[in-house]
This record gives structure tokens, sequence and C-alpha cells, in this order.
């Protein structure tokens, strides 16, 4: 009796293993695009779950860099030239302009800045201080002078310009215009006596390096503008 029980028990999972086998095939070509539907279900749910994940906390491209300070601090992050910087000496000099910035410019946060730089490290040191301030950093485009120069810095809203060292002369040329304007202009030079120009890289040196309080960027989120980019020779700016 118990054999035949055996046997029975064989037979049953013997069909089920068929049937199961056999299962997949029925159904492609009772809908060839089962697999495909199959995928892209799986696909949104992974995507619905890394979106909510997003929508409990706005994770930022600082935020992203900041994780990666704690991971890697001491991978490099920036090579320039005959130098190298790590993830945390970038973390450190960002958080010295940042402080540099809010006792100089009296920056808060949703404040525009000009940054009008070339390819350096202090372009990287400078957009990661603003993020850090909940400011948007405003590029313009080092090639532009003259009237091209005052009509992107016009369009970009900002009370603030920074200008690399080299850029010095195309911003004395604009400086009357500028100064008329009430707008604080910034040179990355340890002295500058032109009026109208502040010097900011013997600022920075004599701020800390410690981290800031999130709370100066507490209220941004996933649609507060992040950065204006002025593309190409065009004098019309995309804020991202």
């Amino acid at each position: 009796m118990s054999d035949i029980f055996l046997l029975i028990k064989e037979m049953l999972a013997y069909i089920l293993c068929t049937a199961l086998a056999v299962l997949p095939i029925l159904i492609y070509f009772r809908n060839p695009y089962f697999l495909k539907d199959l995928y892209c279900t799986f696909i949104s749910i992974y995507v619905g779950i890394r979106l909510s994940r997003i929508e409990k906390r706005f994770y930022s491209i600082l935020d992203r860099f900041l994780d990666k300070v704690a991971e890697h601090p001491h991978k490099k992050f920036i090579v320039y030239e005959e130098s190298s910087y790590t993830y945390s000496q970038a973390d450190r000099e960002s958080n010295k302009v940042a402080r540099a910035l809010l006792t100089h410019a009296h920056l808060k946060q949703g404040d525009t800045v000009a940054l009008f730089l070339g390819n350096e490290p202090w372009f990287v040191w400078m957009w990661l201080a603003l993020s850090k301030l909940g400011c948007t950093a405003s590029f313009l485009n080092v090639n532009i002078r003259s009237k091209s120069l005052l009509h992107c810095f016009s369009c970009c809203e900002a009370k603030v310009l920074i200008a690399g060292a080299d850029l010095q002369g195309a911003i004395e040329e604009v400086l009357p215009t500028l100064k008329q304007q009430g707008i604080l202009v910034f040179i990355l030079r340890e002295h500058c006596h032109v009026d109208g120009i502040e010097s900011l890289s013997d600022k920075i040196q004599m701020e800390s390096d410690e981290p800031l309080s999130r709370q100066l960027r507490a209220s941004i989120n996933i649609k507060s503008p992040a950065v204006g980019v002025y593309e190409g020779m065009s004098m019309y700016g995309k804020i991202g």
C-alpha cells in the first residue's frame, strides 16, 4: 500500500514539474510580451521604492559629495595640473570659502551669486560653498566681455559677483555699471586696490574649515534652483 502512495506522489511531482516547465512556454505563446511586462513591473516597483526614499529626505549633489567625504576622505577628488586634492581637502576648502562669504558678503539661503571663474579648483570650492549656504551659483562664460557680460549678469539677478584673478581686467571694464547697481564684487586675490573690488583669497585663508550648520540650507528642496548656466557665446541662461 505504501508503495502505491509513493508511486502516486512521484507521479504528481512529475506532473507538477512538467507543468511548471511548460507553463512559461504556454504563457509566451499566448502573450509574447509577458517577460517584458514582468521586467517592467519589477523596474516600476524598484523606481517607486527609490522615489519614496527621495521624497522622505531631499538628497542633493552636495549631500552625495558629503557622503563621499565620509566614505573616502583621503581619496583623490580633483587632479589639476601638478596638484591633486582629496575629498576631505575639497570639503575643508569649501567650508572656508562658505564662512568667508557668510561673513563678508552676508549671504543667506536663496541668494544668487555669479561666478566668473575658469577651469580651476576654485570653481569647485565656490560651488560647494554656495551649496552649503543654500545659495544658487550662476556660472558666467569666461569668454564674454563688456555688454554681453553685463547682460548675462543681469539675467541671473545676482547681487554678488566673484571673479578669478586672471579675469580682473574684464571686470574693470564693466565696474562702473556694477558699482551703480550696488553689486558686491570680489576677486580671488590676496590684495586688490581697485575701488569697488574686494580681495577674497585673504579673507578665505583667515576662516575656519569646520563644517557649517545644515540649518543654513534647511529650506532647500528638489524645486530649489541649484545653478544657472550660460552656454557658449549665448546670452541666454538655463536654470537647473
